[in-house]
């Protein structure tokens, strides 16, 4: 399987940056810097999990020769 090329960068590496973003507003909710009802903050953390989940699972894949860029 092919991994798809966005912008001469690998799918992953946007997953990785949005990861890091979504981690990054996680955490200013949290803290009480972003206020959003807890509703949210426990959605976000689902998303994140998917996201981290399917990031890992295609750089482990690229790793192993699963998939190819």
């Amino acid at each position: 399987m092919m991994i798809p090329v966005i912008m001469g960068k690998p799918l992953h590496l946007w997953l990785g940056l949005l990861l890091f973003l979504l981690i990054v507003f996680q955490i200013l909710v949290a803290k009480r810097i972003i206020p959003i009802p807890f509703r949210w903050h426990r959605i976000m953390g689902y998303v994140i999990l998917l996201v981290a989940m399917i990031h890992g699972s295609m750089a482990i894949g690229l790793y192993w020769g699963i998939f190819r860029l």
